[in-house]
């Protein structure tokens, strides 16, 4: 399903940043909320399909499982599907040789064909589903003639227990206790979590109450379920936990944070074309831009309340992506390079030159001052996040515009970074159950992955013609108020959901910038080397020690405390949960050599 505006609304700036890969997860976040994809070499994401038999591509994207450059190797002989892209289908009108690089459409591909053939996945069983709620909520289903009409095409009574993300945590952990679980459990970042959403699945439980999915989707088992088989391999590096594969990834795109600006006041006053040169020529370029007598300041952001966006600086002065792994093996965390810590002190300097509002430390500048055009520039969540502010920008009156600022470096002709998520938002696992019972539900999830440009995709996505949608001029599918509630917000695409596209009716633009800015950013990309391996103190002391750590560098950077204790901060965190959980990855990575 394609979203009309940020994937994650109801989560919490801190959970945003921590779903944009940046820890567990690698999200969305996307958030899109994060948080959050690269698409399939030859059908770039699967983009779209006609009822031809999936054909088996060469190889998969980063068959290694290493998503980009900078980005270690991911442990071998993992328990991933064997890769298939999806064959025919509608052309895009953005492709990248690039299977890192999500395929774009500016419109909806016309004439949409029925591409499941053969008997319904369902035995008419019920099949309850516990999923967190991102979205306002839907018409529920006894209401729902959108929902039914889904379930009846699927021939099963899919039901789904929809929890806000506020109260997920305590849902699902009364829910793991409880002894009778639903037959499918969503988790934010993989099955190892995310911080500050969910502290995962503990090896134990998926061990003992989960179905190990590794005989029905490892290697060439995965032909049975082709449109699972077209997710690209590196979105099921967080599925995996004890070398046997659990979850089923929904697939995002690879970019996370960066700088964005209104370009309308930064095309005017600096130069649609301007670059940065480095950190200081940042600073002049902001200093220039802030205009406190009109109530214009230079940069806010979004995600203010975590740190005041540092991962954009961060990215700005080259820190590793969460863990950097040097040639020995050994793990280096961020908060440890002298990288993180001058783009701690550089954005202290930001913040005391009264380059930001004199109320970001409410954290009450938010996305919503962005818009409006209370500050130029901001660390913003790329893909879904670009998707809100831009569709929103254009409700203004004047209407707003955004753009990317190119990637720069803080040192002068050094090459920049860009952080990568995991390649994914979320996974739902399975509850052990016998083989018939399991292949039914993965059979249901593939229905639910069906490829872009389909009639199946646009039920799911789009609901009842008519009643949930009307067509535009050129084929776009335009929700109406009521297909908001009975389709779009009903989380279909959260169970199941096939290859990432850049697509967005009604915002003319969007799918070409969103394919460009992510190619930039790709480039420079690098990856998080502990991706697909689970430490059991990073989701229990590990998140108390890193928002420990957080909101003293929250202290720092407001004055509270001194510079000068950085390090204490860092030692403060080693002595808490920083080194039990490098001794944890460390294990886990020798143990997959």
């Amino acid at each position: 399903m394609t979203e009309n505006t940020n994937e994650t609304p109801l989560i919490s700036r801190r959970r945003l940043m921590q779903l944009g890969g940046l820890s567990a997860l690698g999200l969305p976040l996307l958030l899109e909320a994060c948080g959050t994809a690269a698409a399939p070499a030859n059908s770039s994401a699967a983009s779209g399909a006609s009822a031809s038999s999936p054909a088996s591509s060469p190889s998969s994207p980063s068959s290694a499982g290493a998503p980009a450059s900078g980005g270690s190797a991911a442990p071998k002989a993992q328990p991933f599907p064997t890769y298939a892209a999806i064959q025919g289908g509608p052309k895009p009108d953005y492709h990248s040789s690039d299977p890192r690089i999500t395929d774009g459409f500016d419109n909806y591909p016309a004439n949409p064909a029925k591409f499941m053939t053969g008997a319904a996945p369902g035995t008419g069983a019920k099949m309850d589903v516990f999923i967190a709620n991102l979205y306002p909520p839907p018409t529920p289903y006894d209401q729902n003639p959108t929902w039914k009409a889904i379930n009846k095409q699927l021939n099963e009574n899919v039901q789904m227990n929809m929890v806000s993300a506020r109260d997920f945590n305590t849902r699902l952990a009364t829910v793991m206790a409880g002894g009778n679980l639903p037959d499918t459990l969503f988790m934010i970042g993989g099955v190892g979590g995310a911080p500050g959403f969910g502290s995962g699945f503990p090896v134990q439980f998926l061990e003992t109450q989960c179905s190990d999915l590794t005989p029905y989707l490892a290697g060439s088992a995965a032909k049975d379920y082709p449109n699972l088989a077209a997710i690209p391999t590196y979105s099921w590096r967080t599925s995996v936990a004890a070398g046997k594969l659990y979850g089923i990834p929904i697939h995002r795109y690879l970019p996370t944070f960066w700088f964005f600006a209104n370009s309308d006041v930064w095309n005017k006053e600096v130069g649609a074309t301007t670059v940065p040169k480095d950190a200081a020529d940042f600073k002049k370029i902001l200093q220039q831009l802030n205009q406190p007598k009109a109530n214009r300041w230079a940069i806010g952001n979004y995600v203010s309340s975590v740190n005041y966006g540092l991962v954009g600086y961060a990215e700005m002065f080259g820190a590793p992506n969460n863990w950097r792994l040097d040639s020995s093996g050994k793990l280096t965390k961020n908060y440890e390079t002298e990288e993180y810590k001058a783009a701690v002190g550089y954005l202290k300097d930001i913040l005391s030159s009264g380059l930001m509002p004199p109320d970001v430390s409410t954290g009450k500048n938010s996305r919503d001052d962005f818009i409006a055009g209370k500050f130029v520039t901001s660390v913003e969540a790329f893909g879904q996040g670009f998707n809100d502010f831009w569709r929103r920008g254009l409700l203004q009156k004047p209407a707003t515009h955004f753009s990317m600022i190119t990637p720069f470096a803080s040192t002068a002709g050094a090459k920049p970074v860009h952080y990568f998520s995991g390649g994914l938002i979320a996974v739902n696992v399975l509850k052990k159950a016998a083989p018939a019972r399991i292949k039914e539900i993965l059979r249901v999830m593939n229905w639910l992955a069906v490829p872009f440009g389909t009639q199946e995709d646009v039920l799911l996505s789009y609901g009842l013609s008519g009643a949930d949608y009307t067509l535009d001029a050129k084929g776009n599918p335009n929700p109406t108020k009521v297909g908001l509630s009975q389709a779009a917000y009903v989380p279909w695409q959260y169970i199941g959901h096939h290859p990432f596209v850049w697509y967005q009716a009604g915002l003319p633009g969007y799918a070409k910038a969103s394919f460009e800015y992510e190619q930039q950013l790709v480039k420079v990309g690098i990856d998080d080397p502990t991706i697909g391996f689970l430490s059991p103190t990073s989701s229990t002391k590990g998140v108390v020690a890193n928002n420990t750590f957080s909101d003293g560098i929250n202290d720092l950077l407001t004055g509270r405390r001194p510079l000068t204790d950085y390090d204490q901060l860092v030692k403060d965190w080693r002595n808490s949960a920083g080194d039990q959980i490098r001794k944890e990855l460390q294990d886990a990575m020798a143990a997959a050599k």
